[in-house]
């Protein structure tokens, strides 16, 4: 557990730096080289879920066809994809190529196999949601729930890439912020997965209990959102960014912080059950904890907006979603609206915000450099045409998806007919996927030219 619980402490002097990347280095080209077609397998799994997901949209307008008519099905088929499948393979295939970087050790020969399992089995969760989500499909004659089963052998390799994690930082010297911040985003993983393993057992056993479902189901989705993705997301970001390396007038102070993050987001989950099963302490419990959450959350986030003139233009819209999460904490304070908002069109708006707004936008916004054989300290003052497009389509897109659902969210108030925001959250949906493929398709990276001596 050495590694889990590192204090948020700076780095000693005997610590393995980690390097600002540079066009000319060559550890920087090996990492890069060895996540970009792992990029591309992710971005091909967010082009299906995102195609879906405009499906899903003009569903609601013009009605689901005859071939996906089971909305709700459809409808886990794509988050699941966009979890397991874009989410997850990222952020694990940039851990790898980045940790040699952080740790100064080589990478284990397994995290190909790791990553080439966790695809398979992220792809293969799609055609199993498809047809009736977790309800039982006939195969072969006999009744299966294949989608409660392909949600279980999805879990399998986060064992594993802990493991493996585990073993690569035992016994670092010291932790660097990053290093910290992804020892955090696991444990949170692991927590999360506990959560999925009691639903499935209280299915298993035919347990009855609201409560022990809620609490079980929010603790597994919940804490893979706010839990896995965003610690691992902020650990991308300060690992790229060099972070002894200090830029402008922004300093990385020794409290920024990772283990003090990570313990109030573990107890956020429990604003995501319904109200009938949340009692009033344990609602302010909750309330408090993710404010404090919060507060942190915007530490990384001042510091990282003070690098901004050296971020991509994705990777600061990223920033800009991240912004209206935290502020989503106070939100929750004013009595009455939790009640309305947890279980309506204002939590589908939480997760897009977050998942789509947030972590995606970060994602595209780290993947896009690498695809095309740039680094990433070059990003922004290397940025050609078409990965402004790319982002352009991306960010205008996401924007007014993010907006509709909103708009939904507070039809009761306006003077607004939903039909506008469902058809305005349709047409945007278009543009997400679009960018996707473009990003996909990006031309093969050139080789740089070695610098004048």
């Amino acid at each position: 557990m050495e590694s889990l619980l590192a204090p948020d402490a700076p780095a000693a002097s005997t610590a393995v730096e980690p390097r600002t990347p540079s066009l000319a280095d060559a550890t920087w080209d090996e990492a890069a080289a060895w996540s970009r077609p792992w990029l591309r397998v992710a971005l091909a799994a967010l082009l299906l879920a995102a195609s879906t997901g405009v499906l899903l949209r003009f569903g609601l307008v013009r009605g689901m066809p005859a071939w996906a008519a089971n909305y709700g099905a459809v409808r886990h088929a794509h988050s699941h994809l966009m979890y397991f499948g874009w989410g997850t393979l990222a952020i694990m295939a940039l851990i790898w190529g980045l940790l040699p970087l952080q740790t100064g050790r080589p990478r284990p020969r397994s995290a190909t196999w790791l990553l080439a399992l966790t695809a398979l089995l992220s792809l293969l969760s799609f055609p199993a949601f498809w047809a009736n989500g977790y309800g039982r499909t006939l195969v072969l004659g006999r009744e299966l729930p294949l989608g409660s089963m392909a949600a279980a052998v999805n879990g399998l390799p986060w064992f594993w890439f802990a493991g493996l994690y585990a073993v690569n930082t035992w016994r670092l010297p010291s932790r660097t912020l990053a290093v910290q911040l992804w020892d955090w985003a696991l444990a949170l993983l692991l927590l999360a997965s506990l959560g999925a393993l009691t639903l499935g057992m209280q299915v298993a056993l035919d347990v009855e209990s609201a409560a022990l479902r809620e609490a079980s189901l929010h603790l597994f989705l919940d804490l893979f959102a706010t839990g896995w993705f965003v610690l691992a997301g902020l650990g991308l970001l300060w690992a790229l960014l060099g972070e002894p390396q200090l830029h402008s007038s922004v300093r990385r102070a020794p409290w920024l912080p990772s283990m003090a993050l990570a313990l109030p987001l573990a107890f956020t989950f429990v604003l995501g059950m319904s109200p009938a099963v949340v009692t009033p302490v344990a609602f302010w419990m909750a309330a408090l904890a993710n404010l404090a959450a919060a507060a942190l959350l915007a530490l990384h986030l001042r510091a990282l907006w003070g690098e901004r003139a050296r971020l991509p233009l994705l990777v600061r819209v990223a920033l800009l979603f991240l912004a209206v999460h935290v502020a989503a904490a106070l939100v929750v304070l004013v009595p009455g609206v939790w009640r309305v908002a947890v279980g309506g069109q204002l939590r589908v708006f939480y997760l897009h915000n977050l998942l789509l707004g947030f972590l995606s936008t970060l994602l595209m916004g780290l993947a896009l450099p690498l695809l095309r054989g740039r680094s990433f300290a070059h990003a922004r003052s290397g940025e050609e045409r078409f990965e402004r497009w790319v982002a352009l389509l991306w960010s205008v897109g996401v924007a007014l998806l993010v907006l509709a659902l909103l708009g939904l969210g507070l039809t009761r108030w306006l003077p607004v007919s939903s039909g506008l925001f469902l058809r305005m959250a349709a047409w945007s949906s278009l543009l997400p996927p679009l960018a996707a493929a473009l990003a996909l398709l990006a031309p093969a990276p050139r080789r740089n030219k070695a610098p004048a001596s």
